[in-house]
């Protein structure tokens, strides 16, 4: 009897699990698939959010980087701007060779800054934008209203941001 008891026993651990184990089973399953598909897709977002940021620091350095020797280039600009009217006045005296190593330096500063973006702002001849031209003075003229006619200071830009804007003398009509 004691044969029977054991090899009944046996068979009873044997046997499936119950339908409603199974059920239970099955819906710790979905829950645990459901934990999963969360963690995941917070994983994905926080993997997103890092490469945004990486671009964005890339960008924010390379702007700096870029920028970097601007307050340099507005220190320079005066100096140019000295050469320039020695230059003139060195013309007016007939001293040739003054002339010559004067306007050699100030081609070298210009030549430097060039390296590091700065361009001149062209304004004679070209119509007024206030973006650019600081407008010092209006003068009547025979040319259209608003065409800027004398440049009293360079104005500058380096990598296309406004340094200086260019002082400038601009048109107005016969009143």
């Amino acid at each position: 009897m004691r044969k029977q008891k054991e090899e009944l026993e046996k068979k009873t651990t044997e046997l499936p699990p119950k339908i409603s184990d199974i059920d239970s089973l099955k819906e710790q399953l979905a829950e645990k698939d459901k934990l999963i598909e969360e963690q995941k897709n917070k994983y994905l977002r926080a993997l997103a959010d890092l490469d945004n940021y990486k671009k964005r620091v890339n960008l924010e350095k390379d702007e700096l980087i870029r920028y970097s020797n601007e307050l340099l280039v507005k220190e320079l600009l005066p100096a140019i701007d000295g050469f320039a009217k020695a230059l003139d006045f060195a013309k007016k005296t007939d001293s040739e060779d003054i002339v010559k190593g004067i306007a050699l330096i100030k081609k070298q500063i210009e030549d430097a800054v060039s390296k590091f973006g700065v361009k001149k702002i062209e304004a004679v001849g070209k119509p007024y934008d206030p973006s650019l031209h600081e407008a010092i003075l209006m003068k009547e003229s025979e040319k259209a209203p608003g065409m800027i006619l004398e440049e009293m200071q360079k104005g500058y830009t380096m990598h296309e941001r406004l340094i200086r804007p260019a002082m400038v003398i601009v048109s107005k009509p016969h009143s």
